[in-house]
């Protein structure tokens, strides 16, 4: 009895309790500004039914500003985008609406469906993937820059591509396959080939968590495949390496596909066609697809493409192609791909895991990028080279010069990185291979005026060279070059009309290598640097050698700075 009542009146102190604190609450700011934001909602509906939707909005942006946490809001502003802005505005809000109530089932199967209906989207934010209905993969591109003074800093950019079964968006639900035209059969041939799905792939802009949407990769399914293959597998691989080389084009050289008027650029996986690819305006064909490749040669593929898309034009050329830019595209976005392999895995290329890394990338399949750097990017930095920077191959239109013009760009790649190969094809007025030159001694020009110029060991002429260490191939050039008593490094460089200090980077500092320049009939001699009075701009080969009492050193290059800035220095201290 005496346990009832004691239970009895703990039920009636709880209950005067929350009562109390239901009070409580009505009268606090945070239940008032609630209460507020509900009001206004139920204003801005009335608003909407009248179709209203300018007036409507103005009454949820006071919503906002009374609680900016209450899920309606965005929910009708959502339902406003759908009407009157764009699907990616709603998208927005309808993902803003889910991340403060993930239940919401208005906001979901909204969300949902902007998905599926009309175009694929072209902007969505990181964090509202997870509402997708669609599956895609995120990943990252992680390079390492050098900034004006040599130091490096990591950098990442991500990006994201679809792999659900999805259609093209200019296929109608249950319409018949889409017919696309084969540019290398001819205008007007009749020639196509069909596809009925697509694969889409995004890229985040840089400094936000906004992905845009950048290609539409289209294919025929298994049942309309003359072949029966079933190529989304495939599509994805190469959704994947378009997104990945066009943002080292982006982050190395500043250059991003224009695409058409939307900024998309769409492929289409035919099974017609010669065997081979093109890029025909705004758009990349990979013709043949049913006939098997390795993941080298549909890197190649994609790569060579990007390059006739995304680099200045290189010829006329009489061979092998009319133009050489797509030569150029397929070994830098090559090299760039083993260079990150190595930045991922933390073991440079071509170490084992850089390479397993590469084979996680193909989906279990070898990449044999190795043989490829060494067999077609490599002995074409040693062929320029060896002919040297006044070649009459500057001029030809064959084959010879465009090895010798590809051969030109990787050697300013492995001598000054990218970011001065950038400066280059940005300062080429021209499309021949001399004028590409120009451009490049320009741009020596300008910095020289401004800062010291480095030279990286790894950009020597191997062949004038005596060493006793076997040099190791890097990504994109020779590193570890090391140098003991009686061996000597070639390097080249461009030194404009002034006088300049050349001075050699090794480690360690004071190791009393002997530099020797020629200049016109005289050898300029120095030890560990020397002053050069040029009177004409020029090539020159810079000597540098160990003294027969020297241990192994590590050459790390050269540096070109103008006296003016070195007396400039030493008045400073």
């Amino acid at each position: 009895m005496i346990y009832r009542c004691l239970r009895a009146n703990s039920y009636r102190l709880i209950t005067l309790g929350l009562i109390g604190i239901v009070v409580y609450l009505a009268g606090s700011p945070v239940w008032a500004d609630r209460a507020r934001a509900i009001r206004l909602v139920e204003q801005a509906r009335a608003f909407m039914r009248d179709d209203k939707y300018e007036q409507a909005r103005e009454k949820l942006a006071e919503a906002i500003k009374a609680d900016a946490r209450y899920p309606e809001i965005y929910a009708n502003l959502g339902y406003i985008d759908e009407l009157t802005a764009t699907k990616e505005q709603a998208l927005e809000h309808y993902g803003h609406t889910l991340t403060l109530k993930p239940e919401h089932a208005y906001a979901r199967s909204r969300f949902r469906r902007l998905f599926f209906t009309d175009r694929f989207p072209r902007r969505i934010e990181l964090r509202y993937l997870k509402y997708s209905p669609v599956s895609l993969v995120v990943d990252s591109c992680q390079v390492t820059l050098a900034d004006a003074s040599g130091s490096a800093h990591p950098y990442t950019r991500r990006f994201a591509y679809t792999t659900s079964l999805l259609f093209p968006e200019e296929m109608d639900r249950g319409a018949p396959a889409l017919q696309i035209e084969i540019p290398a059969a001819g205008e007007g041939s009749g020639v196509t080939s069909v596809v009925n799905r697509a694969a889409y792939g995004l890229v985040m802009t840089p400094d936000s968590d906004i992905l845009h949407l950048r290609f539409v990769v289209q294919y025929p399914s298994v049942t309309i495949s003359s072949a029966q293959k079933d190529y989304a597998q495939l599509a994805q691989l190469l959704t994947h390496m378009l997104l990945r080389f066009s943002l080292y084009s982006e982050i190395y050289l500043g250059r991003v596909p224009p695409g058409d008027e939307e900024g998309l650029v769409r492929v289409y996986l035919c099974e017609a066609g010669p065997t081979g690819a093109e890029q025909y305006e705004d758009n990349i064909y990979l013709y043949d697809v049913d006939e098997d490749r390795t993941p080298l040669e549909w890197a190649r593929e994609v790569a060579h493409e990007l390059g006739h898309y995304l680099l200045p034009r290189v010829g006329r050329l009489e061979e092998p192609e009319p133009w050489g830019n797509g030569e150029l595209g397929e070994r830098l976005f090559l090299q760039w791909l083993a260079a990150e392999a190595g930045e991922v895995t933390g073991e440079r290329w071509p170490s084992e895991a850089a390479q397993a890394a590469l084979t996680s990338l193909c989906n279990g399949q070898p990449m044999d990028l190795e043989s490829y750097i060494q067999n077609r990017c490599r002995p074409l930095l040693d062929f320029w080279l060896q002919q040297g920077p006044e070649s009459p191959l500057i001029a030809g239109a064959n084959q010879p010069s465009l090895d010798y013009f590809i051969g030109f760009c990787l050697w300013v790649q492995a001598a000054h990185g990218p970011a001065l190969l950038a400066k280059m094809l940005d300062a080429t007025t021209g499309s021949s291979i001399a004028e590409f030159r120009e451009a490049y001694q320009a741009t020596v020009r300008q910095i020289l005026a401004e800062r010291p110029l480095a030279v990286n060991a790894g950009a020597l002429n191997l062949v004038n060279s005596q060493l006793s260490h076997p040099l190791q191939e890097g990504a994109t050039g020779r590193e570890a070059v090391k140098i003991e008593r009686d061996d000597a490094a070639v390097l080249p460089v461009f030194v404009p009309a002034g006088a300049w200090q050349v001075r050699v980077d090794c480690q360690p500092e004071d190791a009393g290598l002997r530099v020797a320049a020629e200049v016109g009939e005289e050898t300029i001699e120095g030890i560990g640097e020397i002053s050069l009075a040029v009177g004409q701009a020029g090539w020159h080969r810079i000597r540098i050698t160990a003294p027969q009492t020297a241990q192994v050193i590590l050459l790390k290059g050269i540096t070109v700075t103008a006296v003016r800035q070195v007396l400039a220095q030493i008045d400073g201290r």
